[in-house]
């Protein structure tokens, strides 16, 4: 019986990503042979060489490189301690025989239902189809067993080559952003939406990316896509992606997360901060 890391990466094969086994093996590295797994503790000594030997890649477009390029052992612990144990976010790794080959992380996104993916490969793995295996056994998790209504990559527009691994496997640009107001840079919104909700959309007639940030995507709440009001109030309200268009204004995606994102939690905690509750 096969493993589930056989299945995925007979996937990518399927895709088209890997055409031939014989181009998997490389310098010993077998794509069929990597595993994918939460970090531990145990893995700071590999994922140290890992971040080290990456500078120079994450530096143009991950804060991973700044972070790690001049680190003393004491801080890079304490650094290393807080992303697994207090960060509210959960982070995996890719292994080929003990050694880091890539880290991807699931974490807080602009829309309560879905997960912002951040996540690197180790320098020397690039091109070799590590950064789409582990986007792919991230859709596993965030879908089947998190059940995200979406994935979220925030990409550099300028960082082709992940934009190429991100659309590989089936994430579709979105949205145009600024990084800072005034600035040149912009980074591309890519979305991939759960397949739950692609049908729970199909079935009531509405465009999936209307339907990925709202609560009737909850199981038995299907019902609430008949209403146009409560549709309106969570779709997505950006025009069709368009690489050569302005970037969206970023008060407007911020009045948009707001939106969405709001619950009487929520309101309750403002009016306490402002002296307003009983």
């Amino acid at each position: 019986m096969q493993s589930k890391p056989i299945v995925v990466v007979e996937k990518l094969i399927v895709k088209g990503l890997l055409m031939e086994k014989e181009k998997l093996a490389v310098d010993d590295f077998n794509l069929k042979n990597v595993k994918w797994r939460m970090l531990s503790l145990l893995d700071i000594k590999e994922f140290k060489a890992a971040a080290l030997e990456s500078v120079d890649s994450n530096y143009e477009f991950l804060a991973y490189g700044q972070i790690f390029e001049s680190m003393t052992p004491i801080d890079f612990l304490t650094t290393y301690y807080t992303m697994l144990f207090k960060d509210p976010v959960d982070h995996y790794g890719l292994f080929d025989k003990g050694k880091l080959l890539g880290h991807i992380s699931f974490g807080v996104c602009f829309g309560q239902f879905g997960t912002e993916m951040i996540g690197w490969v180790r320098n020397g793995y690039h091109n070799k189809g590590v950064g789409e295996l582990g986007l792919l056994y991230a859709e596993e998790i965030a879908f089947q067993r998190k059940k995200f209504n979406f994935m979220a990559l925030h990409i550099s527009q300028k960082n082709l080559a992940s934009r190429r691994v991100a659309e590989k496997v089936g994430f579709k640009p979105v949205l145009k952003l600024k990084y800072n107001v005034g600035g040149a840079d912009c980074s591309i919104l890519y979305i991939k939406i759960n397949p739950r909700i692609q049908k729970l959309a199909r079935q009531y007639g509405r465009k999936a990316i209307d339907v990925m940030n709202s609560p009737a995507g909850f199981e038995g709440m299907g019902h609430y896509l008949l209403s146009d009001s409560v549709v309106e109030f969570f779709e997505w309200p950006f025009p069709p992606f368009d690489e050569k268009a302005r970037p969206i204004n970023a008060w407007a995606f911020d009045d948009f997360t707001a939106r969405i994102n709001f619950n009487p939690d929520v309101l309750e905690a403002q009016l306490e901060e402002q002296g307003m509750t009983s």
